[in-house]
């Protein structure tokens, strides 16, 4: 004799072999496959309040109950032939034959695989895929008689997404053939080739996209909109190139979840400065470690900027890391102003008085003298010839030292002090002007 336990896992296997998740095409719902329609009083007569279809569709739980207390009252009033009919055909009698196939074959095929179920236990929660209805639900979803979209849908899939791959299309094919169980497809599913190549939220954005199409195309715009947002305060010059490197972020930010960091990460390696384009924060940073090392007076090269640039927008490093790289390398070439750098001064902030002297006796633009000049740098590096120690020149040697220039003959610095020594002499010597 067939029991409740027995009848119910009889049910769940022919309906959807087991899926609480599939909705069909015609809109039969869940392991055991209620039409939509019918959810709303279903759930008031269960449970005590309604519940909508996709509430039903999310909960194994909700499932289980409603349908096992519906169920309960055709086991009990009919038994487990006249409660599979009545699941069927809206009517008790098991031998019917009309419906396609005829509610006999149904009632057989149910109660065939519940007798051939040992477990005593009624089920909990769990499981896989789906069926149809007439009457008061129900129409059994033999794979001889559905269409390729009610089929995938046995499996939880639609029929275009399991057919966009060609590996998954001829998984369905075989599944098909043999009337595989939704459990024994997904297993098979997930040793694929494809499953394995795609991350757990790429397959389901993949999936998601044949099933809503609408959505996914939406939330794919709406990810390119924000990749190219954030590679616009990168500083990447658009080309069709980095165009085609902004649309692969945005996929990824769809499909497998990226957030912004992991955008900045990619994204900032496609950061370029060729013909002088400094732009977005990729171009701040350039100009701000190009400062720098000016003030510092180091020299390097232009691959390092757009390097250690490029970085920074990626987040593998801090804009500081390569500052300090560029105090060491202040502090190698000027050791003997090791402990004011280290303090925070600058070599500029240094040279600052002998920059402005030079300037003022030499009578050059201030803009025009830096710490590259030979004159400033000798000045920096001077050797002292008494203890032969690195250290500043003296300011007065210093400015001496540019009177004794050749430039500074032409100044009118110069030509002002000969003419003062001149009258100075002719004033020695008695000579009235």
């Amino acid at each position: 004799m067939t029991t409740f336990a027995q009848l119910i896992h009889g049910i769940g296997v022919q309906e959807s072999g087991n899926n609480y998740h599939v909705v069909n095409s015609i809109g039969a719902v869940g392991k055991y496959q209620v039409m939509k329609a019918n959810i709303p009083s279903w759930s008031r007569e269960i449970l005590g309040h309604s519940i909508t279809w996709q509430q039903f569709r999310d909960s194994p739980a909700l499932q289980e109950k409603i349908v096992q207390g519906k169920l309960r009252k055709y086991f009990n009033k009919y038994g487990a032939a006249g409660a599979a009919a009545m699941w069927y055909s809206g009517q008790p009698n098991p031998n019917k034959t009309y419906g396609n196939p005829p509610v006999y074959k149904y009632v057989n095929s149910v109660i065939g695989i519940a007798n051939r179920y040992s477990g005593t236990s009624l089920p909990g929660g769990g499981g896989g895929g789906g069926a149809t209805s007439t009457g008061s639900g129900y129409i059994a979803p033999t794979a001889v008689h559905l269409s390729t979209s009610e089929l995938a849908a046995q499996y939880g899939f639609t029929s275009s997404f399991l057919n966009s791959n060609p590996e998954l299309k001829k998984l369905f094919q075989n599944a098909v053939s043999g009337q595989w169980s939704a459990d024994k497809f997904k297993a098979s599913l997930q040793n694929t080739k494809w499953w394995r190549g795609h991350s757990s939220s790429e397959r389901q954005y993949l999936m998601d996209r044949y099933m809503d199409p609408a959505t996914g195309h939406q939330n794919l715009a709406q990810n390119q909109v924000r990749a190219r947002q954030i590679g616009n305060q990168l500083g990447i010059v658009e080309t069709a190139y980095t165009k085609k490197k902004i649309a692969t972020a945005a996929y990824n930010m769809t499909a497998k979840g990226w957030d912004e960091n992991q955008v900045r990460y990619y994204l900032g390696q496609y950061v370029y400065f060729s013909g002088g384009k400094h732009q977005g924060q990729g171009g701040e940073e350039w100009d701000a470690l190009h400062e720098y090392a000016y003030s510092m007076g180091i020299t390097m090269k232009s691959d390092w900027y757009a390097d250690k640039s490029r970085n920074i927008v990626r987040g593998i490093a801090t804009e500081q890391d390569y500052k300090n790289e560029i105090l060491n390398k202040a502090k190698a070439a000027f050791p003997m102003y090791t402990k004011q750098l280290e303090g925070g001064q600058t070599v500029a902030d240094i040279a600052q008085p002998y920059l402005q002297s030079m300037s003022q006796i030499l009578e050059l633009p201030g803009g025009s003298i830096n710490l590259f000049d030979p004159t400033i740098k000798k000045a920096l590096q001077y050797k002292n010839p008494t203890t032969s120690k690195l250290e500043a020149k003296p300011l007065w040697q210093f400015e001496n030292d540019l009177r004794a220039d050749p430039r500074w003959k032409k100044t009118q610095n110069a030509q002002d002090s000969m003419m003062q020594v001149a009258h100075q002499v002719l004033t020695d010597f008695g000579v009235k002007y």
